[in-house]
């Protein structure tokens, strides 16, 4: 082909460089690597050759060549093995035509490649992010902040670990990276599918691919793939005899520590696991507590007493929004569930015994240049750190949060008051506190044994007793019982 007046017209986006014969060597090299029902074409109109690709397109089945933005080049070649295997690969995951030939524009013709090309990780982690602190708080409907540490830290624990997972933030989202990131093995060893870690990655990773320009293929990639979590912690539970020798024991042992500075925090944080227990609370949420030793008075004006009120008989809590230390910057550390008002387990003797009218609230101060992630935990951390020292039956800290669910149903109060108070729905009580098994039941009947009983039974039973029901004094003290006019 020295005469270029034998060199004949090819098509695409430019011709090929040098020689027509290096060209169609390539070709001829190449084109065998093509998957199986996607192939290289070389056609002829009138003078002019073009290359691309054959299939059968969607939806009629008829294999026909296609154009797909190739030159006739050597480069061309190998980039048409590329598509030819893009091609493949969505013929085998989409089933709609018209999201086929949407992805096929983009894709492989880079109709709107600029804009497309545009949105790397970086981009749609940068959208995610700024989305997440223009929303609201899921268990509170407080707005979140860059100013609030806690909303700092939940980002970080929900979205920002995820992003770290991926090594490059200026590429684009492609199901090879997807793949990557979803699968690294743990660190602990343990099973991966199955897990917390598992499920977390996978609902990020759509998040992910719903702000990308390939969102319909790298979801089509992500459905038959199971999120499931199958793998859980074991919960813990200590039932209340367990509870009440533990902490005695632990009271008694405190009193025979020389050290004052060390007996006062054992008697410390000895209180906060009676609050923990009588009043359902997660330990931080103890040190959000706003009338420990002072009245709190409503927008309405009402004002609740101090817990340390010796006429304080119903021993309200009011929590506020947030704990009372900061973090390093100053900014401000929110409890989980938001600020409310509890009450304790309708039990005096054991509220007695539990001394709790005598606030012990513990002086948490973070060491100096902690993280801020470790100190919003610092406070629970801590308290597993003593009672662990304190050889407590029970690590975990909901154990106690699970027992006063537990006393609550013993006591008569129903779930969606126990619910409430605890901060969360009935679906999260019965999933995660309610407190299964043999021995469970057992406290629970026992309790239900002490409930009141119905008025006709009541007067069944004093009758039997020889108590004259007619009498005035056992018509007050029914008609205060039972309410009756």
């Amino acid at each position: 082909m020295s005469n270029a007046t034998d060199t004949p017209t090819v098509g695409g986006k430019g011709n090929y460089d040098e020689s027509y014969a290096r060209f169609l060597k390539a070709y001829q090299d190449f084109k065998g690597e093509c998957p199986k029902g996607v192939t290289l074409k070389l056609q002829k109109t009138g003078a002019r050759y073009n290359l691309l690709l054959q299939f059968k397109q969607p939806p009629t089945g008829k294999r026909l060549p296609k154009t797909a933005n190739l030159e006739c080049t050597p480069q061309g070649v190998i980039d048409g093995v590329k598509k030819a295997k893009l091609v493949s690969e969505a013929l085998g995951t989409i089933t709609s035509a018209s999201e086929f030939w949407d992805w096929y524009d983009k894709t492989i013709l880079g109709k709107n490649q600029i804009e497309d090309n545009l949105i790397t990780y970086r981009d749609i982690f940068k959208q995610i992010e700024d989305e997440y602190f223009a929303g609201y708080n899921r268990n509170t409907g407080r707005p979140r902040s860059r100013d609030i540490a806690s909303d700092l830290v939940s980002y970080e624990t929900t979205k920002e670990v995820f992003f770290k997972l991926f090594p490059n933030w200026d590429e684009y989202p492609s199901w090879e990276s997807f793949k990557a990131m979803l699968y690294i093995p743990l660190q602990n060893g343990e099973q991966l599918v199955g897990s917390k870690t598992f499920k977390e990655r996978y609902y990020i990773l759509k998040a992910i691919a719903e702000k990308s320009p390939n969102k319909d293929h790298l979801l089509k990639k992500l459905e038959p793939i199971d999120p499931k979590q199958t793998q859980f912690k074991k919960k813990q539970r200590i039932g209340i005899d367990a509870f009440k020798d533990w902490w005695y024991s632990a009271k008694q042992e405190a009193y025979t520590i020389k050290n004052p500075r060390c007996q006062s925090s054992r008697h410390n944080w000895l209180w906060v696991t009676g609050m923990a227990v009588m009043y359902g609370l997660r330990p931080t949420e103890i040190a959000a507590a706003v009338n420990l030793t002072k009245p709190f008075v409503t927008d309405d004006g009402v004002i609740i007493k101090a817990l340390s009120d010796p006429d304080n008989q119903d021993n309200y809590l009011v929590l506020g929004d947030y704990v009372y230390f900061t973090d390093a910057e100053g900014r401000k550390v929110s409890i989980k569930t938001g600020g409310r008002i509890v009450a304790p387990i309708p039990s005096p003797e054991m509220f007695k015994l539990l001394e709790l009218k005598r606030p012990l609230l513990p002086e948490y101060s973070p060491r100096k240049g902690s993280k801020t992630r470790t100190i919003i935990g610092g406070f629970d951390t801590s308290f597993t750190e003593k009672i662990a020292s304190m050889k407590c039956p029970v690590t975990q800290k909901y154990a106690f949060r699970r027992l006063y669910n537990l006393l609550g149903e013993k006591y008569g109060l129903p779930i969606e008051l126990r619910a409430r108070l605890m901060g969360h729905s009935t679906i999260v009580n019965e999933s995660k506190y309610k407190t299964k098994g043999i021995d469970a039941t057992l406290e629970v009947l026992d309790g239900c044994s002490k409930l009141p009983i119905p008025l006709d039974v009541a007067i069944e039973r004093l009758t039997a007793l020889g108590v004259d029901i007619d009498s005035s004094e056992a018509k007050l003290f029914l008609g205060v019982i039972y309410q009756i006019d």
